[in-house]
């Protein structure tokens, strides 16, 4: 990149947008937003305001398309990133994509090969990943910190209503309940919201060996599923990982989020707050300094920094993968940033996951084959 700036186009201008990437675009001395794109004139008008972008879009092609754009953050539904993808690979632009990348791996594998032909970045936007929570939690197992962990567990859930009939259109595009309503989305809440776990349970523990899942939808008006607890086993080594998450539950909006993960020689208790909020996440540490020792909790503390959330560490260190600059701003190594193949990875899980609840059985990666669930079949 010849330009002291990366010039960003932005496509898909909700609330993971309009919270997670645009505002650090938006302060980055690296970065300027030239453009946005969005099929709700409200939606583009709320980001020229805020933002001060110049170019407005409501066909993303066209953004895609325009030769003064770098590189783009896709922050589009579900079943819009594949195409988005390859047209913004064959345009020569950079790409941070939501998860998940895609809906099924053969059209995720055609991206692959856009983004690997054209030589261009491709991030997977799971900022999990970036929490500097997560990523201590990352180098002390590294560091055997808390001995040989055997099991991780994680109870997530929004308290989302049941809507029924009263879901009005406008209310799905303001404020993204087109995950509970359209069928195009190729599945419910585990397919939004179980990538990044599985990417996190990925880079801590190893390539994943089996998956079992038990997948309900509690809420019939919904078009997918909204509860699921999913066990994960590892191929090289005993740990287990189960991830409980739902939409189904009763409470705030907001919900809970939280975390154990147990060694032999101690655990990682952690409490995150919701995203949006950008807040530090409470972890603790149980150990023993010795044998003998009565066991100890540590409360680690972590700035309440507006560059060092996991939004901004992810969209900073896009930047600077972009730009070819080194990530010692962020402290995040370059090598741990999650790729196209990470994205794939996570998205077979779920898949993985799908397909046990479908066939009641353990379901052993690589997928071989797997059916979509049809919940007005159940």
């Amino acid at each position: 990149m010849t330009g002291k700036k990366l010039r960003i186009g932005i496509i898909g201008c909700g609330m993971v947008a309009y919270v997670g990437h645009a505002p650090v675009y938006h302060k980055s001395p690296y970065a300027d937003i030239v453009a946005v794109a969005d099929p709700l004139e409200s939606h583009r008008k709320k980001f020229q305001r805020k933002f001060k972008v110049s170019k407005l879009y409501e066909n993303s092609d066209d953004l895609l398309d325009n030769t003064n754009i770098d590189a783009v953050s896709i922050c589009s539904p579900h079943w819009a990133h594949v195409e988005q993808v390859i047209r913004a690979a064959e345009n020569g632009k950079d790409v941070l994509c939501e998860k998940p990348i895609g809906i099924d791996l053969e059209d995720v594998d055609r991206m692959i090969k856009a983004v690997e032909k054209n030589c261009v970045i491709f991030q997977t936007a799971t900022q999990k990943r970036f929490d500097p929570g997560f990523q201590y939690i990352k180098e002390g197992i590294m560091n055997n910190e808390i001995g040989d962990i055997f099991q991780a567990s994680v109870f997530w859930y929004h308290g989302m209503p049941d809507f029924g009939d009263n879901l009005r259109k406008e209310l799905i595009q303001e404020i993204g309940l087109w995950r509970l309503s359209d069928k195009r989305c190729g599945g419910g809440d585990l397919l939004d919201h179980g990538p990044h776990y599985f990417d996190l349970y990925r880079w801590w523990f190893g390539d994943v060996k089996t998956v079992s899942a038990e997948i309900r939808r509690i809420h019939q008006s919904r078009v997918n599923e909204d509860h699921s607890l999913v066990t994960l086993s590892f191929k090289d080594n005993e740990k287990t990982a189960i991830f409980e998450r739902s939409e189904a539950i009763f409470g705030d909006v907001y919900g809970e989020e939280m975390g154990r993960i147990h060694g032999t020689e101690g655990s990682y208790f952690f409490n995150v707050p919701s995203e949006y909020k950008k807040k530090p996440m409470s972890l603790k540490k149980h150990h023993r300094v010795n044998v003998t020792s009565k066991p100890t909790i540590e409360n680690i503390k972590f700035p309440h920094d507006k560059w060092g959330h996991a939004y901004s560490r992810e969209v900073r260190s896009f930047i600077n993968q972009a730009l070819d600059r080194p990530n010692d701003d962020v402290g995040f190594p370059k090598k741990w940033i999650p790729t196209i193949y990470d994205g794939r990875a996570a998205l077979e899980i779920v898949l993985a996951a799908y397909e046990s609840q479908r066939t009641n059985d353990k379901i052993t990666l690589p997928l071989k084959k797997y059916k979509k669930i049809d919940w007005n079949c159940i």
